[in-house]
């Protein structure tokens, strides 16, 4: 069986928001959230229709515990805070609003 490339489309990975900068925002509508190995992550979608996978952070999980599919929000990075115990990562923190 021949393998034509016209029969078939390249899928790309999606994109996943990783926020660097104090003030970073993630503004969309939730079309899907999915469980993964270290939590819930929420699938953005952008007006301008791109679709954006939040990180599984520990701190933005607790304050989108109430979002769900439908909801428009708005992610803020908030930079981070150090550690409260030696040697592991800071704590990134978010604020969360949803659309009312």
């Amino acid at each position: 069986m021949a393998n034509k490339t016209e029969e078939w489309e390249k899928q790309e990975g999606g994109k996943f928001w990783n926020p660097e900068n104090d003030g970073d925002e993630l503004i969309g509508e939730v079309t899907e959230i999915t469980q993964g190995i270290y939590g819930n992550r929420w699938l953005i979608k952008k007006d301008d229709d791109e679709e954006i996978l939040t990180p599984s952070h520990k701190m933005l999980q607790g304050k989108m515990s109430g979002i769900r599919a439908g909801d428009t929000i708005r992610i803020v990075f908030k930079g981070t805070d150090l550690p409260k115990v030696k040697g592991q990562n800071p704590t990134k923190v978010y604020e969360v609003f949803r659309k009312k």
